[in-house]
């Protein structure tokens, strides 16, 4: 049978994690500065022909821009000119659809396009949760929705700091020369694109 930690010994341990999250977040600090200490003079050695060299390449591209531009003629057939790795021309946009009135198009679609109307109109009713959690427990059973209350979970949390990214940063490289280390989960966005097209 487990036997329960005292209250002691559970605030004993996190204290030892926050002195050792402490060492670890002074180290990067330390680390930060030097690196920053290291690279200054490097940086300022470039800094100002950087600027230069980008101020230089803005006025060249704005003077090809104008020049493109002022002479479409030029770029009938080919469309546009490669030289040297800068591409210039002419291309056609997408082409996109616009209406003054959404509810007057939905109206005469409905009108002269009915059997249409489901392909070209879309039609989306959800629930908001945000709202819904809002209702009272009686008022959520008589609609039929039903509360599940979280469970509790064990947690460990260390307080955040602008050096957080850093130490995440340095640890996620210690774990990965120690080959230690896992991909990343990212959640991620689906996004669905629907085009319809009416044929005639």
């Amino acid at each position: 049978m487990k036997t329960t930690p005292e209250l002691a010994a559970i605030r004993d341990a996190a204290q030892v994690l926050a002195a050792r999250h402490r060492v670890l977040t002074d180290l990067a600090a330390a680390q930060q500065a030097q690196i920053a200490q290291a690279i200054e003079p490097i940086t300022r050695q470039f800094r100002g022909a950087i600027d230069a060299a980008a101020a230089e390449e803005a006025e060249a591209l704005a003077e090809l821009q104008a020049l493109v531009e002022a002479a479409p003629a030029l770029f009938v057939k080919p469309r546009s000119i490669t030289v040297d790795g800068v591409k210039a021309g002419f291309r056609k946009e997408e082409d996109s659809l616009d209406w003054n009135d959404e509810a007057a198009v939905i109206a005469r679609i409905e009108n002269l396009l009915p059997e249409s109307a489901d392909l070209l109109i879309r039609t989306e009713t959800t629930l908001v949760k945000d709202a819904l959690g809002q209702l009272s427990d009686a008022h959520l059973q008589r609609i039929g929705v039903r509360k599940v209350l979280g469970a509790d979970k064990a947690f460990v949390a260390i307080g955040e700091s602008d050096l957080d990214k850093l130490v995440k940063t340095i640890l996620a490289d210690a774990a990965r020369r120690q080959g230690d280390d896992e991909p990343a989960k990212k959640a991620g966005k689906t996004k669905v694109k629907a085009k319809a097209a009416a044929s005639a």
